[in-house]
């Protein structure tokens, strides 16, 4: 069964949601998710990131907090459309992208580099609405293992 059904995503995206929005009651479900994720805002400005995509993006919670940090200057320019993708989530689509090279910028040979071959693919997502529509948009980066292989 492919792991990218719309079912299968919708769950998934779901339950991401749920720890991003009780962070307040149970801070580390977000903190320790099993896979790297990634909240930003309509101009790229990350809001939240748990520790794995902190330690393959090399974001620091500091640049986080004060604002200073944006996702798409952290992903890797050969995927265009995966870059598209994330720049269109505020449609209020949820996406998978099942990629063919790194999600992220690295150095090939770093540490960065080979934990980013494990997550090939991501699920894109809106997170939080306001008045305007769409405010935060998410990324899972994902394996690309599907739930048989584990």
């Amino acid at each position: 069964m492919n792991k990218y059904n719309p079912d299968s995503v919708h769950k998934r995206v779901g339950y991401v949601q749920y720890i991003y929005h009780n962070t307040d009651r149970h801070p580390n479900n977000f903190e320790n998710f099993t896979f790297p994720i990634v909240v930003y805002d309509r101009n790229g400005i990350i809001t939240a990131a748990n520790q794995d995509f902190r330690d393959i993006s090399g974001v620091v919670p500091d640049d986080i907090h004060n604002g200073t940090v944006n996702i798409f200057d952290h992903l890797n320019d050969k995927n265009a459309g995966f870059v598209e993708t994330a720049q269109n989530v505020f449609d209020g689509k949820e996406r998978a992208y099942e990629g063919t090279d790194l999600l992220l910028r690295a150095e090939p040979g770093t540490t960065r580099y080979l934990q980013l071959e494990d997550y090939p693919n991501a699920l894109l997502f809106p997170i939080a609405r306001d008045r305007d529509g769409i405010s935060l948009a998410g990324i899972l980066l994902d394996k690309n293992k599907t739930e048989d292989d584990t």
